[in-house]
């Protein structure tokens, strides 16, 4: 068994030694000789020209006040909503995800169930929902009035009226 090792080691030794007539060799060396990478001259860049700010009756370029369009006093002026109050937990859902299930009635108070994430909740005139800072203002037999703020592009607050709708199943 061990003249086959020491055989089977020779053979190796052998298979590993680099051979001058490999075909893979030769015809690297022939690839080496015809192709020579040529370098690409590149035109030179031309320099930029300078130029020295001179700030003199030029604005100045680094002043953010320039940069915004929205007037603070204008908007300090404009109806806003509480943003300090106390959130409730029905203004963490969006306005769509709210289902009406129905409402119920004793004397003149009125009582909205709305369903959000598998659960009930009860929901007087005045209770707040959804996320853009709606307040129930009415709550009539298949529908709840919502007012809500909604912020537009200068920075202002806009009323929009919307309504969740009873929905029946068949």
């Amino acid at each position: 068994m061990r003249r086959l090792w020491s055989w089977y080691a020779v053979l190796l030794l052998a298979a590993c030694q680099q051979q001058e007539s490999d075909d893979l060799q030769r015809w690297m060396a022939g690839i080496r000789q015809r192709h020579h990478p040529k370098p690409v001259n590149l035109p030179q860049a031309a320099r930029p020209a300078e130029f020295r700010y001179q700030a003199g009756e030029r604005a100045d370029p680094f002043d953010l006040s320039k940069l915004s369009t929205i007037d603070a006093a204008a908007i300090s002026n404009t109806p806003q909503p509480d943003l300090r109050r106390p959130r409730e937990p029905l203004e963490t859902f969006p306005l769509d995800s709210l289902h009406l299930i129905g409402n119920l009635r004793r004397g003149k108070d009125v009582v909205a169930l709305i369903q959000a994430d598998k659960l009930i909740y009860s929901v007087r005139i005045g209770a707040h929902l959804g996320q853009d800072l709606g307040k129930v203002i009415a709550i009539n037999d298949k529908t709840v009035d919502i007012d809500e703020w909604v912020a537009d592009s200068t920075g202002g607050w806009v009323r929009r009226q919307t309504q969740l709708v009873l929905q029946e199943r068949k």
